[in-house]
């Protein structure tokens, strides 16, 4: 009878592994008739047509693949984007279903093929290059070739402004200071150094994930995933994160060694342990937010672990966390992200941050400076150059986010008016104004170009806008909603990317129009602000002033 049995268990299990598997597909939707060279456009159109989604696209390209889950999701995406004229272009859309082996095959494949042989970097330089480019050069050197960088920057906008095409006399007259780079005469200040050199990274996010020995481990994954990488780096050598956050990418790593789930396979789409962010603030205060797909998981083993995470973590006594999360995200993509279900395991769900004497709440989806000094050197040089002599000014802080900006220069101001299209990034600024005793403030949960007339109202006669957007600007609509307002004499812009806010800043400047009506601006000064030290990236502020 045991023998038969064996018999009848080795007949079923044959049986499973000779049935096939019922193949996965992803859902591909082709984007045609796309302008070239361009991604920042392509993305504020997405997002107008409430398509949050990841696209792919190359430079010279005139289409663009987007990758979804579902073919109800795809048509639905194809419905929206069917028809839509954009940069006088009509847009037309395919729909592909692909197997998902053929592109796990295809990634395989592109993995090996960018394996340099002749690359005799050891893994930690090749890290070092990837997240820090400039770990190599003294800080003197870079300062300088941001400097540079930023006069470059400032060239390009006098070129682009001055090669618009089908200008009138009258147009032309009004953007003479771009003729020339004596015509500009533009004050390019030197480059703001960053107080803190290394370590100044306030967050952070690690993968989870196995090293090149396929050791479990928590840090950087060494080269882009979309490139086949997806072996990860501690990052105890990189010189950007501080010594608290690399504790706790070192905790968690113990934590996951020991755990009897797996890290994720962003390949096979299977394990538990993804990602996690860390804001670790110069209050002392430290919140950790840990990701998982919890697919395999049922909502017991979940809540299991949810109870050793918690016990873990408060007996992390070197890095006394302020605040404990977890994120069940099962979905395709990399990354802490919103569209997760976040728990709150330990305190409140919020650190706090301490900036030019004001105190600030941030919650973890929350937009902050993570270089807390350099970020006080900039919004120093911000109120400095909003030159303030009496208290009858009314500040208009454009996607002012959790209110940074408008509450630490609200003392000095008569009112300021915070516009921001993130709801909960608005009740973090209310909540922030209340913190520091703040009432002249009125925030409003809307588009920029909605809401920017409510300083029709005001009766100061001086009206200055600070403008600190995303990577990528801010649509063009905001633009000239800025030149429509009368009332403002003078922008101040503030740039993550300048390449990237390119076209916001020429909006400024370009001359009267049908489309952008009101008196252009002109670049009076500006000046580099290092809030990322060893890398290529800098901030850049500039401040516009209106044609009389």
């Amino acid at each position: 009878m045991f023998q038969a049995a064996k018999k009848l268990i080795r007949s079923v299990t044959e049986s499973l592994l000779l049935t096939p598997k019922e193949p996965v597909f992803i859902h591909r939707v082709k984007i045609v008739n796309l302008p070239m060279h361009e991604t920042g456009s392509i993305k504020k159109l997405l997002e107008t047509l409430d398509l949050h989604h990841r696209f792919k696209k190359a430079p010279k390209w005139d289409y663009a693949y987007m990758n979804f889950e579902t073919e109800e999701a795809a048509r639905a995406a194809m419905s929206k984007l069917q028809g839509v004229e954009f940069k006088k272009q009509i847009i037309s859309t395919e729909y592909k279903q692909v197997s998902e082996q053929a592109f796990k095959v295809k990634f395989e494949a592109k993995k090996k093929s960018l394996v340099d042989v002749n690359d005799t970097r050891t893994p930690t330089e090749r890290i070092a290059d990837q997240v820090t480019p400039l770990h190599n050069i003294p800080y003197a050197e870079q300062i300088a070739k941001k400097h540079k960088l930023g006069y470059r920057y400032l060239n390009t906008l006098r070129k682009k402004v001055n090669a618009l095409p089908e200008l009138s006399e009258e147009a032309k007259s009004q953007i003479a200071w771009t003729n020339t780079l004596k015509d500009m005469d533009i004050e390019l200040l030197d480059t703001i150094q960053s107080p803190l050199v290394n370590g100044y990274r306030t967050k952070c996010e690690f993968t989870i994930g196995r090293d090149l020995d396929g050791k479990k481990t928590v840090g950087f994954l060494l080269g882009l995933y979309k490139e086949g990488i997806t072996a990860v780096l501690n990052p105890k050598d990189s010189l950007h994160i501080p010594d608290k956050a690399k504790e706790i990418a070192k905790a968690m790593e113990d934590y996951v060694k020991e755990s009897e789930y797996d890290v994720y396979d962003r390949v096979e789409k299977v394990g538990v342990w993804r990602s996690i962010m860390t804001k670790t603030q110069r209050t002392g205060d430290v919140m950790v937010l840990i990701q998982i797909n919890a697919s395999e998981l049922t909502d017991v083993q979940v809540q299991q672990e949810k109870e050793k995470l918690m016990d873990y973590w408060k007996n992390q006594n070197e890095i006394n966390l302020t605040t404990l999360m977890l994120q069940v995200w099962n979905g395709a993509s990399n990354g802490v992200t919103d569209k997760g279900t976040t728990e709150i395991l330990i305190g409140d769900g919020y650190v706090y941050e301490e900036l030019l004497g004001c105190r600030f709440r941030i919650s973890p989806n929350a937009f902050f400076q993570v270089n807390t000094p350099a970020a006080e050197l900039l919004y120093s040089k911000c109120a400095e150059w909003c030159d303030i002599k009496d208290k009858k000014v009314t500040l208009l802080d454009l996607c002012c986010g959790t209110g940074t900006i408008g509450i630490t220069m609200a003392k000095s101001v008569d009112r300021v008016i915070g516009i921001e299209m993130i709801p909960e990034a608005i009740i973090d600024a209310k909540t922030n104004a209340l913190l520091n005793n703040i009432t002249n403030v009125e925030y409003y949960a809307s588009k920029v170009e909605d809401k920017i007339d409510v300083v029709k109202s005001t009766k100061n006669e001086n009206v200055i806008a600070v403008l600190d957007p995303p990577r990528n600007g801010v649509n063009t609509s905001v633009i000239r909603a800025v030149r429509e307002a009368e009332q403002i004499e003078k922008v101040i812009f503030i740039c993550c990317d300048v390449k990237q806010a390119l076209p916001n800043l020429i909006g400024l400047c370009r001359p009267t129009s049908n489309r952008f009506k009101g008196q252009p601006f002109k670049p009076l000064r500006a000046v580099s602000i290092d809030i990322f030290p060893h890398t290529d990236h800098c901030e850049m502020m500039i401040e516009f002033v209106r044609l009389k």
